[in-house]
């Protein structure tokens, strides 16, 4: 059977699902979180509980601690395609985010992505998700 998993990201982490059901009913079961540890660290000093930016930024030390963050998804998601955990894979984050993660991506794992969503769905409920995933068909 194809498992599918279902990766939502911003700059500050991931929740990856594995997606059940069919398409027109699918399900989402949380198989785990990444944080960012070194964003949330910033953004709990700076006072702030809910300022996710929805792009990455792109110059200096940020930049470069956002694009370790992506590499340790990537890095993450590789070792399980390479263990067959999933053979396709949804990704919704920010166009940065989605960006990185296909300019670091070997060709295994290129091949697994079945849809790329634009955009900040970090603060969904997993029922909420599977109501747009299922509105938006995004498993087609």
């Amino acid at each position: 059977m194809e498992s599918t998993w279902f990766v939502v990201a911003d700059r500050a982490g991931a929740q990856v699902y594995e997606v059940a059901g069919s398409k027109m009913r699918p399900t989402l079961r949380p198989l785990e979180s990444l944080t960012h540890s070194e964003v949330r660290e910033h953004d709990d000093s700076a006072g702030s509980s809910s300022s996710h930016q929805l792009m990455l930024d792109t110059s200096g030390a940020d930049a470069e601690k956002d694009r370790r963050f992506v590499r340790q998804v990537v890095d993450h998601l590789h070792q399980a395609r390479h263990r067959r955990a999933f053979s396709r894979l949804l990704i919704a984050a920010p166009a940065d985010f989605v960006g990185h993660v296909r300019d670091m991506s070997k060709r295994s794992l290129s091949t697994a992505i079945h849809r790329e969503i634009i955009g900040d769905y970090t603060h969904d409920t997993p029922r909420a998700l599977t109501e747009r995933m299922r509105r938006k068909n995004w498993l087609d």
